[in-house]
């Protein structure tokens, strides 16, 4: 019986993959990669191509109807319409309304905030503390330490002045690292309260830029007044009321 053709195992042939000195470079091109590379790269070569002959033959003078409703910017791109459907005089007051009283919870938020803060950082005695004694005996021999029951690093504090009782309760006493901390959080405190100062003067400024925007769509005569500094205020017109 003889063999057939179709018999005989066919040798694997197997494409090279990218040699070890040359890995760095990522995988080897194949010639299927290179096709579709290469297919890829002329097809946008006749894409260009084709634009600059349109560019070239385009008519300057040439018009269609679509000019007539789209509009363009001072560098000539086109500015698209997105659509929006014009609000009334009356829905538009509406919505500046709501806006105006978020902006508003947002400021009265703000403002507790910093009164809680200012009721933590800045809350100090003011002037001298004064102890009143029975004779100059007293006075003499009077000692602040004992009296305050206290350490000599707390003695100088108007606020949060600890008693050696307190102080024991602590777990490493009346260190130096505890003041710092203490400082610290103070610090970090007194920059938060600044930080929602600042962000409170921020609404109220755009409470009142939203007010006036209120009261500048409302009817009646007014007139925009500019003073040397170029700030803009404006002015209504007494008008009698029936």
């Amino acid at each position: 019986m003889g063999i057939r053709k179709h018999d005989i195992a066919k040798k694997q042939h197997r494409e090279r993959s990218q040699p070890l000195e040359r890995r760095r470079y990522g995988l080897l091109e194949k010639k299927k990669d290179y096709k579709l590379r290469s297919q890829d790269y002329h097809q946008k070569e006749a894409r260009i191509k084709l634009l600059r002959r349109k560019a070239n033959e385009r008519n300057p003078d040439e018009f269609h109807h679509g000019m007539l409703s789209r509009k363009t910017n001072e560098k000539g791109i086109l500015v698209a319409e997105r659509g929006n459907e014009v609000l009334s005089n009356d829905a538009a007051k509406l919505l500046k309304t709501q806006d105006f009283g978020y902006v508003k919870t947002l400021s009265s938020v703000e403002a507790k905030k910093i009164e809680k803060l200012e009721a933590d950082v800045l809350f100090e005695g003011e002037g001298k503390h004064t102890v009143f004694v029975d004779d100059e005996d007293s006075a003499k021999s009077f000692s602040a330490l004992k009296y305050f029951d206290t350490d000599a690093s707390m003695l100088y504090r108007r606020d949060n002045r600890l008693r050696k009782s307190q102080m024991d309760d602590l777990p490493n006493g009346p260190t130096k690292t505890t003041a710092r901390k203490n400082e610290k959080q103070k610090l970090a405190k007194l920059k938060e309260l600044e930080q929602r100062m600042n962000r409170q003067a921020e609404l109220r400024k755009v409470q009142q830029e939203m007010d006036l925007q209120r009261e500048l769509m409302k009817k009646g005569p007014k007139k925009k007044m500019v003073d040397r500094e170029g700030n803009v205020t404006w002015k209504w017109k007494n008008v009698r009321k029936k």
